[in-house]
């Protein structure tokens, strides 16, 4: 059982990228990553000191299109000042920003990658101020305390390095049916919802917030990405126990979305063809 009750865990996030060079140096130099693996077609970035990956980004010969697949990754770092750290690196050597928003039970700051990729990285609010309706995990949307984020930055240089327990905390995906990827996505990971919008889905494990989150806010005409499409390939993720993996399985396998497996380890399509690769914690 992993924190907040929660029987999964998520790894790397996989995008596909028509410029890698570029891409690996927006994720070290401006998200503060560590180069874990390289070659000239690929690269894998995260925490090397943990061995935590984070991003793995894969070389394809694609035109940038937009197509159903990641709205941003959400990368999690754990304490408000690593935020503050984070924001003040951001301002320091003028990075644009998409936005910041106070969510209730997170705060968060939001960019795009050189090629479009959108990328969060929030912390958590303890668990006591979150707006718990029964099952449900109210979110807000309200002004980002800027000055309060930075007053508690550890005053550190302008050099940001991501912190040693940093981790993926959430997908959030661009879809064609929200209803459609919600369920399929709870009856596959046994999720339930803890927040809806007649536009949008997050839903969770155990008592997070979310897990993973789908909109339609792209709109709905957009065509599914292809193996080799600059984008969201797919991602990872982690469960405790083979009774948790045997259950997905057979769960993936009676939603037709089985595409093969092994003992530690499966390999699902979604509805948008993202590769969801299931994985026996080591």
């Amino acid at each position: 059982m992993y924190s907040y009750q929660s029987k999964v865990r998520l790894g790397a996030v996989t995008l596909n990228v028509s410029n890698l060079e570029l891409e690996i140096q927006y994720y070290q130099k401006v998200l503060g990553l560590d180069i874990i693996s390289q070659t000239s077609t690929d690269a894998i970035l995260g925490v090397v000191s943990t061995q935590t990956e984070l991003v793995r980004l894969k070389q394809v010969p694609a035109n940038l299109s937009k197509t159903f697949g990641l709205y941003h990754i959400a990368i999690l770092v754990p304490k408000r000042s690593d935020l503050g750290d984070f924001l003040n690196h951001l301002i320091q050597n003028k990075v644009p920003i998409i936005g910041g928003a106070d969510h209730g039970y997170s705060e968060a700051i939001y960019l795009e990658d050189p090629e479009g990729n959108g990328i969060e990285v929030y912390h958590d609010n303890h668990e006591t101020v979150w707006d718990k309706q029964g099952d449900q995990i109210i979110a807000i949307t309200e002004e980002l305390d800027v000055a309060g984020i930075l007053a508690d930055a550890t005053g550190q240089s302008s050099d940001f390095h991501i912190p040693a327990q940093t981790k993926m905390g959430h997908i959030h995906l661009s879809v064609k049916s929200v209803a459609e990827t919600s369920h399929f996505y709870q009856v596959l990971f046994g999720m339930t919802e803890k927040f809806a919008v007649p536009s949008g889905s997050w839903i969770a494990s155990g008592d997070y917030h979310h897990h993973f989150a789908f909109n339609s806010w792209e709109g709905t005409n957009l065509a599914n990405h292809l193996d080799d499409t600059p984008g969201l390939f797919g991602f990872t993720v982690y469960v405790v126990t083979s009774d948790d993996l045997a259950r997905i399985k057979v769960k993936a396998d009676e939603l037709g979305r089985l595409q093969s497996y092994t003992d530690h380890s499966l390999v699902i399509e979604d509805h948008s063809n993202n590769q969801i690769l299931v994985e026996l914690e080591a």
